[in-house]
Parts: structure tokens; C-alpha cells; sequence
């Protein structure tokens, strides 16, 4: 009996093993299948035939916001940080560098002649700096930027939409001298917009027309005033904490604010840069 007990409770053992083993397995194959095929540009314009507003967690991986770039153009990474950090960096630039300045225009924005503070400007440098855009735009400069030795921060601005505004017409951050369809889908670099507030549909977040940063895509060839343009525009939603990074030469716009309070959000632009931190040679500015 303790023989046939012992050889019972081992089989018993040795199929939960075996069992354990096979899901364990099976979520590996699936992780690697994520990791080789949908963190890739072509991975994720696999899984579509039209271009799409991505949305990934605040623990995506460089390679998946990277990838959502490539292919898409733009990308919402949801509570990245979080609203008491972002009111934090609001303070910061509202109370010191734009305290009686241009929260828009102007040197207080010019990273270049007035880099982030370590001491006054701590919640601002934190996400200046944040390690998975700054990893993002430094895969996505290998593929498109050819000529630039690296990202730099370039300007700092605090975007104010009042009550009432109207929504501003598409356009591309267009610095250089490129014609659509584009030559660089990155022209001058990469913008990021975080939310101090939420960003609704009702207090005008942002429009973008994913796909519209690359000839691949038709909206790639468009002008901003293409009549099909607005109906692929989609809005950037997304709670406060999170940010929006895309290539400036996006189509995008801020929606019309139809709440009663400002809406706000604090935007990065970064440019890509020659060794000597300049533009490289027939780049523009």
C-alpha cells in the first residue's frame, strides 16, 4: 500500500510538473512573439490596415514605443507620471523661466540658451528627461535621422487652452526644407505633450493624423488642408500624468475647448543634432 501510495502521489506530482511546465512555456512563445513581431513597425502595421492613435502603459518597453513611431507617427503612453508631478512641473516653469515671460515664444522656452535647472526645475528635468522617450527617440534617429549624432532637448513650452477656443487647424511642425510626400519622416525631431489636466474631447486634447509622418501611408502626401484629413483626425485622450509623443511632421492640431476651465499640458520638442549641436547640413531650423 505505501508503495502504490508513493507511486501515486509521484504521478500526481509529475503531471502538475509537466503541466506547470507547458503554460509557462506557452506564455514564452507568446511573449517572444510580441517581442519579435509586434514591437516592430511591421508588426504593428500588420495587425491593421489603417494607421491608428497607439496606446501603450507607463511600462512599455523603448522597442514598443519605438515601433509605434515608426509606424504610426504618433503615440499615447497612458499615466507615464503622474498629476501631482505634473502640477509640480507646471509650478515650476510658471513660477520661475515664464514668470512674466511667454509661456509659448521667446528665450524662456530655448533649452539650448537656458537648459532645465537642476535645483528650480526638478519635476520639469524628470520628464525632459524621461528615459523611455529619450530611449525611443534615439532607436527611431537611427532609422530616420541619418546626418545627427543625437537627440537634444530644444524648447520647453507650456500649451494654455482657454475656454471658448477654437480648434486650431491641422498643420506639421515643418523646420526644414522637406515637401510631401516627406523625404525625413522626422523632419526636425520628436515632440512630446504631457497632461497637466485631463485631456478630453470636450476641453480640446489634441488631434493627430496617425500615419500622416510617412509616404507609406496616403495621408503621408497630404497637405494640411487635404478635405480628408479632419476625418481621420483623431483625439489624444488621455488622463492627467500622461504624454503624447510624436513626429513633428504629424498632422495634428489642439482640439476646440468646450469646457469651462483652461486646459493645460507642457510640451517638449526635441530636435536631432550634428555632433557640434547644431542642425545638420541642409536641415534648416
Amino acid at each position: 500500500r505505501l508503495e502504490l501510495a508513493f507511486l501515486l502521489s509521484y504521478s500526481v506530482r509529475m503531471y502538475i510538473a509537466a503541466l506547470v511546465f507547458g503554460i509557462v512555456l506557452a506564455i514564452g512563445v507568446q511573449l517572444w512573439g510580441r517581442n519579435s513581431s509586434a514591437f516592430t513597425a511591421a508588426g504593428l502595421i500588420g495587425q491593421s490596415s489603417e494607421a491608428r492613435l497607439h496606446r501603450v502603459g507607463p511600462t512599455a518597453t523603448i522597442d514598443e514605443v519605438a515601433a509605434a513611431l515608426e509606424a504610426f507617427g504618433v503615440v499615447v503612453i497612458e499615466n507615464r507620471s503622474s498629476a501631482d508631478h505634473l502640477a509640480a512641473a507646471y509650478a515650476e516653469l510658471k513660477d520661475g523661466r515664464m514668470s512674466g515671460a511667454s509661456a509659448r515664444f521667446g528665450d524662456a522656452i530655448d533649452l539650448f540658451k537656458n537648459p532645465i535647472d537642476d535645483v528650480r526645475e526638478k519635476a520639469v528635468k524628470t520628464l525632459a528627461e524621461d528615459p523611455l522617450i529619450l530611449g525611443a527617440a534615439e532607436k527611431v534617429r537611427l532609422v530616420h535621422g541619418a546626418g545627427s549624432a543625437r537627440c537634444a532637448g530644444w524648447e520647453v513650452r507650456l500649451l494654455m487652452i482657454s475656454p471658448g477656443t477654437e480648434a486650431l487647424p491641422l498643420h506639421r511642425d515643418v523646420a526644414d526644407l522637406s515637401k510631401v510626400p516627406l523625404e525625413r519622416p522626422l523632419q526636425w525631431g520628436l515632440n512630446a505633450i504631457w497632461a497637466i489636466d485631463n485631456f478630453t474631447s470636450d476641453n480640446g486634447a489634441t488631434r493627430f493624423v496617425p500615419g500622416s509622418h510617412a509616404a507609406r501611408w496616403p495621408q503621408g502626401s497630404w497637405k494640411p488642408d487635404h478635405t480628408d484629413a479632419e476625418g481621420l483626425a483623431l483625439q489624444a485622450t488621455m488622463p492627467a500624468g500622461s504624454v503624447v509623443v510624436y513626429y513633428a511632421s504629424v498632422l495634428h492640431g489642439s482640439g476646440e475647448n468646450r469646457a469651462e476651465a483652461i486646459r493645460n499640458g507642457l510640451n517638449f520638442n526635441y530636435a536631432y543634432v550634428d555632433a557640434q549641436g547644431g542642425r545638420p547640413a541642409g536641415w534648416g531650423w
